[in-house]
């Protein structure tokens, strides 16, 4: 059986090889342009793929590799072409590449097409070296083609790589058909065979603080009282050159020139325009170091969290506000929906693990979700308890991994309520201090003592 099964993946393998190999001389890659975005802890590349039909006849379909080694990094990709619809799907995978083929509408022969391509990695940088002492700076390497690799020869590709702003020094590069004009390098190379690979190596000294949130918990309580409480719990670890030794309040310098070059200091979200009734906490209780600034599009709180935040250390905190529901809810009769923002308020930091959860008010039926995001998510559907609630809240939990900047979307609930169930609440209240109004009354009027009916007995 087990010979039997390698057989015909033997057969499989080869006869995909053949189709791959034959299909090599389809495509001539006219122009390469590729753009390396170093800035961000989240790395960034776009690619424009002008490729030619070289064949006598007219095809439909055109195919893409990617590393492997590079590829168990990708949190993000696409793509498009402004000239037709494209249709793309993973054709296969070995141990090098995994290949696309992207399909479309008739090139016919000797016609031009263009693709675009975006991508974004998270943790492709390296810390090197991996530890270091708190006054030491804090280098980066990177490492990766320079080239876009393809199963078709290509004439011509131009890469541009911008450096980060940040970047104190470049200790090292690849220097072969490059050009440095301030912090970016371009490289030029022509009449590449198929599946050649030509290496890229940077190293540079960089001391901005690589962080990331290991979990993200957001919480949205709607009242249709005029009022949405959100909560967010965060826990946030700097992922950088990990601290080698102890730390020191006489080394470490507040400015980061000299000691702790690496420390994440302060942090910056957006909230929205109309937020109202910050709060900033940790695990001790508040911290007062945090600055709230309105400005014209949304409100910028400044946060600076209780010590810096070194390579390897990490901690946990929660912000909170209230917005008002008459921006975010509508109506029409029983029917409403509820128009949130999906997403953090960060930017540029990637959360591993991100949950949402929206709590419905008392007596919402009939809940439909419509969220305008791609990747793979999971929702479930849960029953919350809250003040003064009889028989519990349905809420909507959204989980989704590797959350950033691209996920900052409004998505919407909708659900249908009866509009009596807004005066359960009052009513609650107003029974149970009639109930104890009552009972005084009764307890003020009531004789309990015991002299009358002693004198009764004499």
């Amino acid at each position: 059986m087990f010979k039997k099964y390698s057989f015909i993946l033997f057969v499989i393998l080869f006869f995909l090889s053949n189709f791959i190999n034959s299909n090599s001389d389809d495509f001539e890659n006219t122009e390469i342009i590729r753009n390396i975005d170093l800035n961000d802890n989240i790395i960034k590349t776009r690619t424009s793929i002008k490729f030619k039909n070289i064949k006598d006849f007219s095809l439909t379909s055109y195919t893409l590799i990617l590393p492997k080694n590079t590829s168990q990094f990708l949190i993000n990709f696409e793509m498009t072409s402004y000239q037709k619809p494209i249709r793309y799907s993973i054709l296969n995978e070995d141990n090098n590449y995994i290949y696309y083929i992207i399909k479309f509408d008739s090139l016919k022969s000797q016609e031009e097409f263009t693709i675009e391509i975006k991508e974004d990695y998270f943790n492709l940088l390296k810390f090197f070296p991996k530890k270091i002492k708190i006054k030491q700076s804090q280098n980066m390497l990177y490492e990766d083609s320079i080239n876009t690799q393809s199963i078709y020869a290509t004439k011509s590709q131009t890469t541009l790589i911008n450096l980060p702003k940040t970047m104190n020094a470049l200790l090292s590069y690849t220097t072969e058909n490059a050009h440095r004009s301030g912090n970016q390098l371009k490289y030029t190379l022509s009449n590449l065979n198929p599946f050649e690979y030509v290496p890229l190596s940077l190293h540079f000294e960089n001391n901005k603080p690589f962080v990331v949130f290991n979990f993200v918990n957001k919480t949205y309580m709607i009242s249709h009282w005029g009022n949405i409480a959100v909560e967010e719990q965060y826990q946030i670890e700097n992922i950088g050159a990990k601290l080698d030794g102890e730390f020191g309040r006489i080394d470490y310098d507040e400015n980061s020139r000299t000691g702790g070059k690496n420390a994440l200091t302060e942090l910056t979200a957006k909230l929205p325009l109309r937020a109202w009734g910050l709060w900033y906490r940790d695990e001790i209780g508040n911290i007062s170091t945090s600055i709230a600034k309105r400005e014209w599009n949304d409100v910028d709180l400044y946060l600076k969290p209780r010590f810096p935040i070194l390579g390897g250390w990490k901690t946990n905190f929660g912000i909170g506000y209230n917005l008002p529901s008459k921006f975010h809810i509508n109506t029409d009769g029983n029917n409403y929906m509820l128009n949130l923002t999906f997403g953090m308020p960060f930017n540029d930091i990637l959360a591993r693990e991100f949950m949402i959860e929206v709590d419905l008010p008392e007596g919402a039926f009939d809940i439909k979700l419509n969220l305008p995001i791609k990747g793979k998510y999971k929702v479930e559907n849960k029953n919350v308890k809250g003040c003064l609630d009889l028989i519990g809240r349905n809420a909507v939990v959204i989980k989704l991994k590797n959350v950033y900047d691209i996920h900052k979307v409004n998505f919407q609930i909708l659900y249908k309520y009866n509009e009596s169930n807004l005066y359960k609440k009052p009513m609650i209240i107003i029974c149970y201090f009639l109930a104890i109004f009552l009972s005084l009354i009764v307890y003020m009027r009531a004789d309990l003592s015991l002299n009358k009916n002693k004198e009764k007995v004499d």
